[in-house]
């Protein structure tokens, strides 16, 4: 089945970052806003979305770093304006990985099933201490998430006909990107191993990693599968973006 789905980007607030935390050892002292993104897909049969951004603002800017937020990014109102969705409308929330970034509004998805890789269900519950304060437990854990809602893949799988997940570690040890068809051709939705277009294109890896070895092999995989890209933190995507995403290959 040849299944063609649209991704539309929801844009779920943003950080204000070191650059060097997105560029491994290039632009350190400068300082930026990026936004954090969510990605719903739609018109393959399910409705689809890929992470759910931040749990609580107050919080983010206490034990993070600075965060702004618009009224229409917050999960609830970016679902309903960007795709007509209400948090039950949603059948598979696929995470990318299990920093806080990316799981905050799990808890809102009582209808869905969830997908993450198995190794990062297990690097989350036993983080390496360099990642302990971006794994945040409540977020992912049965009082967020009933267990049984949860499908542990590993490696690559295609979830429904048209979108597959495939292993990307070295941001977090089981990192995931979301390969999507789409009209345009294969979007990676690629979460974190890819912060930033600069990251791809210019084979710079993340400041925040697990392995840069890793990280190196997830980029290429991510060359070879693709021919667009949503990065994880790229400011140049517009807010419902559905359309026209970057390519790769610059």
């Amino acid at each position: 089945m040849n299944m063609k789905w649209k991704a539309r980007a929801l844009r779920m607030g943003e950080l204000y970052v070191e650059k060097s935390s997105l560029t491994y050892q290039n632009n350190v002292g400068e300082h930026l806003w990026i936004p954090m993104w969510a990605t719903a897909l739609s018109g393959g049969g399910y409705n689809i979305l890929i992470d759910t951004g931040i749990h609580d603002l107050k919080w983010v800017k206490e034990n993070i770093c600075p965060c702004r937020q618009q009224s229409d990014e917050i999960i609830t109102e970016a679902l309903r304006q960007g795709v007509g969705w209400t948090p039950e409308d949603v059948d598979i929330v696929i995470n990318t990985h299990l920093h806080y970034d990316h799981t905050g509004n799990n808890n809102l998805f009582s209808n869905a099933r969830f997908i993450v890789q198995k190794k990062e269900w297990e690097a989350a519950n036993n983080p390496i201490p360099c990642q302990e304060s971006i794994y945040l437990k409540k977020l992912f854990d049965s009082s967020a998430v009933n267990y049984f809602n949860w499908r542990f893949v590993d490696g690559e799988e295609e979830i429904v006909p048209g979108v597959k997940v495939f292993l990307t570690p070295g941001h977090s040890d089981g990192h995931q990107s979301v390969l999507v068809n789409t009209e345009e051709g294969n979007l990676c939705v690629s979460g974190d191993v890819a912060n930033l277009l600069e990251n791809i294109h210019e084979n710079i890896p993340a400041g925040i990693l697990t392995c840069t070895k890793e990280m190196y092999g997830s980029m290429e995989e991510v060359r070879k599968r693709a021919e667009f890209i949503l990065p994880g933190h790229e400011y140049s995507i517009e807010k419902y973006q559905n359309c026209n995403f970057p390519l790769i290959k610059s």
